[in-house]
């Protein structure tokens, strides 16, 4: 049986802070001891030579400027102190010939020395290869060598006990500073944690709301951190969309039922006083009924219509045509229309070929110039422009009707939003024409945009790749 043991944010980064501190003290006190150790035993070695100079510099002062001897017993105090800080004192001659050796005269007591040395050293260090060593010096009166001294010692370098209380302290103290550094850090780490958590879990906890499908809330916050923030506008903007999705839904179906209450109801009271003989099934009654269902039919094809848009994709049958060709075709399509309502129609277009749908390209632009013209009072002016780029193409629709409220511009491209409250399917229409505008604009990798103000005039602005 597999057990998933799931852990907060909070804790995996305070988690992950510690473990990098813990890394890099870590680090830090292995790379500190190590140099440590290493200068210490340099030091440990040129006191070592230090001595040894002493040592050779007693001896010398015990030969006169010939190399006579002044006192053999000398050499025995020398050696004697020697021996005080570990070494086994040689003297020779200039010839070679020894005049004296502590070993000789105190072997077992030599012998002791450097095995006590070996042992404490193998206590420090189990590995360590430390061995008896010698080493020459010679003795020069004038420029003259008149003997040698040789010494006799525990090496590399040896640790005595001050040495190794002095290492110990140290050691202590870099253990104590990684402790105080591992709790700065878990602080830190914590306190860092809960900062880039705590934002996080306000968002988690407006997804929920906004699940439970509460959007009117808003997070009012902002986070020093930049990819936090994108995410607080993400939320808000999933709920603001959902909230105006949710108002056209509750509208759409207001709207329908207020629309299909009408004909049914007309329908309803005329075959029922048909029936009961009140009204004669005449042609006009008839025809009359007919109207209302063809109304029905109509309404049941719009609504078919945003099924299709929203739960299919659009299938493109590219080719490529010139904008500037379609646009004029279509505008000698409308031509009566505009004529009858005495509006001053001005074509500012360039040859633009483009590789699109043609078919999907042309039922934009008559969405959009068939609601230029309606919303365009008689007299006022209608302006098409096409702008050819290296990389797109511009078609810019704008008239001098009477525009859109700001409140409305956000929410005209969404499904059966008409700016019309009225429900005046003569004026206002189905709702879905801008709808599908933008549908065929975004399959073909495309933008659309609004500018409109009340009594001023709308400008449509569709960007296509070429």
């Amino acid at each position: 049986m597999k057990i998933s043991l799931k852990i907060s944010l909070k804790m995996k980064l305070t988690i992950s802070y510690v473990l990098l501190s813990l890394f890099l003290v870590s680090s830090l006190f292995v790379v500190s001891n190590y140099l440590l150790q290493k200068k210490f035993q340099s030091y440990i070695i040129n006191t070592q030579e230090n001595k040894n100079y002493n040592i050779v510099n007693l001896v010398t002062n015990e030969f006169d400027e010939n190399g006579n001897v002044l006192s053999a017993d000398a050499f025995q105090n020398i050696g004697n102190t020697a021996l005080s800080e570990g070494l086994v004192l040689m003297v020779n001659d200039s010839n070679d010939n020894q005049l004296f050796c502590m070993s000789d005269d105190y072997s077992e007591m030599c012998d002791d020395m450097i095995a006590s040395m070996s042992t404490h050293m193998a206590s420090i260090y189990p590995n360590f290869e430390g061995q008896y060593r010698q080493k020459s010096y010679d003795i020069v009166k004038n420029k003259l060598k008149i003997g040698s001294v040789t010494l006799g010692y525990y090496g590399p370098f040896y640790y005595n006990d001050q040495d190794v209380q002095f290492l110990n302290v140290l050691n202590k103290i870099f253990i104590a500073v990684a402790i105080i550094f591992m709790l700065i850090a878990a602080v830190l780490g914590y306190f860092m944690a809960n900062r880039i958590s705590k934002p996080i879990r306000k968002v988690i906890d407006k997804t929920r709301e906004i699940e439970a499908g509460d959007y009117s809330d808003r997070l009012q916050f902002t986070s020093r951190t930049n990819e936090i923030n994108q995410l607080i506008n993400s939320v808000n903007t999933l709920a603001q969309t959902l909230e105006r999705q949710q108002i056209s839904k509750k509208r759409m179906a207001s709207d329908y039922a207020h629309e299909f209450r009408t004909p049914l109801a007309t329908l309803q009271l005329n075959l029922e006083a048909m029936i009961d003989g009140i009204w004669e099934p005449n042609a006009q009654r008839l025809e009359s009924c007919r109207e209302e269902i063809l109304r029905l039919t109509r309404m049941i094809s719009d609504i078919d219509k945003i099924v299709k848009i929203e739960n299919e994709s659009i299938l493109l049958e590219k080719t490529k045509f010139d904008l500037k060709m379609v646009v004029d075709q279509i505008v000698l399509t409308f031509q009566p229309s505009i004529v009858a309502k005495n509006i001053s129609l001005v074509t500012q277009t360039v040859e633009c070929e483009i590789y699109g749908d043609k078919d999907k390209i042309i039922q934009v632009i008559v969405n959009l110039l068939s609601n230029a013209i309606k919303y365009t009072d008689n007299g006022e002016s209608i302006k098409i422009t096409v702008n050819k780029y290296s990389n797109k193409a511009e078609l810019i629709v704008s008239d001098t009707g009477i525009g859109i409220a700001e409140q409305d511009l956000p929410n005209i491209f969404d499904n059966l939003y008409r700016v019309d409250k009225s429900r005046n399917r003569s004026t206002g229409g189905s709702g879905i024409g801008l709808s599908v505008v933008k549908a065929i604009v975004d399959s073909h990798g495309g933008s659309i945009s609004t500018k409109s103000e009340l009594t001023k005039g709308s400008e449509f602005i569709v960007s296509l790749p070429r």
